[in-house]
């Protein structure tokens, strides 16, 4: 009883977070189609390619099958396979409970159209990720097994896209205000007076 209480609010919790943490973010590419278990997490080498057309990739997401372990997942962005010299432009982590979504989200990525990126999947705990066979998603495709590639499959996945980077524009001169304005004039007055009274004394007794 303890333990589906603890279930039930652990679900709760990462449901109201990966809420707050997507309400800047729309779905971008989804491919929703899940028939079987497709891979499991105790496997090398999985992946899933895919192309989009929006400007930033801030998140992704993968489908898991139900077990009765819990543990976090690592989703990793990459502009290619990491056995093809990839870099990892992004990774994010989330726990996975059940048979849900498991959303992961990173600061945004600036994105090429046409260019095809990959994500990864890891995790300690043993999740089988769900997938389908009907290739939905047209310029994507499965990978298992050290990246052996699976064309006609995919995996249960989706990824955000959001607003591009912020650009920090530069930070403009403070403008003084009036009372520093006046208070410098003062001080520049008064040191034009001291400087031509010293300079008038000066010929006064060198005249004498």
């Amino acid at each position: 009883m303890r333990r589906l209480i603890y279930c039930c609010l652990l679900a709760s919790a990462l449901a109201l977070s990966a809420s707050l943490a997507a309400a800047q973010n729309i779905i971008d590419q989804n491919q929703p189609e899940k028939v079987t278990k497709m891979a499991g997490l105790y496997q090398t080498g999985l992946a899933q390619s895919f192309q989009t057309n929006a400007a930033t990739i801030t998140g992704a997401g993968v489908q898991i099958w139900q077990t009765e372990e819990s543990g976090p997942i690592t989703i990793a962005l990459w502009d290619a396979l990491p056995t093809q010299g990839g870099v990892k432009l992004a990774e994010g982590e989330a726990r996975g409970l059940g048979v849900l979504w498991v959303d992961t989200f990173w600061a945004p990525v600036k994105a090429e159209a046409g260019k095809t990126y990959y994500l990864t999947f890891t995790s300690d705990i043993p999740y089988f990720i769900i997938g389908g066979s009907l290739n939905d998603c047209k310029h994507g495709m499965a990978y298992a097994n050290d990246y052996t590639p699976f064309a006609q499959f995919d995996y249960t996945f989706r990824t955000y896209a959001g607003p591009p980077p912020a650009v920090t524009a530069p930070v403009p001169a403070p403008v003084p205000e009036p009372d520093s304005v006046a208070m410098l004039l003062v001080g520049l007055c008064a040191i034009y007076v001291f400087t031509r009274g010293s300079m008038q004394y000066g010929r006064s007794r060198y005249s004498k």
